[in-house]
């Protein structure tokens, strides 16, 4: 749903660099890195985050909870 390498602007305005995709248990899996407000360069603010689909809108839901990140953060050990 998401494209590695592209941008993506939330709600709040904030923009998002998609740096890797991973597929767990049929979740696509996104990690992102916050863009600084030049667009230059990335700042040191990442989120793991699903999309979801509701009323033909796609909602990004970050991924919170120690036991599931510990699941899925390896499996992006190529981006970490």
């Amino acid at each position: 749903m998401l494209e590695i390498d592209k941008v993506v602007i939330l709600e709040n305005g904030e923009e998002y660099l998609v740096l890797d995709k991973v597929l767990y248990e049929n979740i696509e899996y996104y990690y992102i890195a916050k863009l600084n407000d030049t667009k230059t360069d990335i700042e040191n603010n990442y989120k793991l985050v699903t999309i979801k689909e509701e009323d033909g809108n796609k909602i990004l839901k970050e991924v919170t909870g120690v036991e599931t990140l510990k699941k899925i953060l390896p499996l992006f050990e190529n981006s970490i």
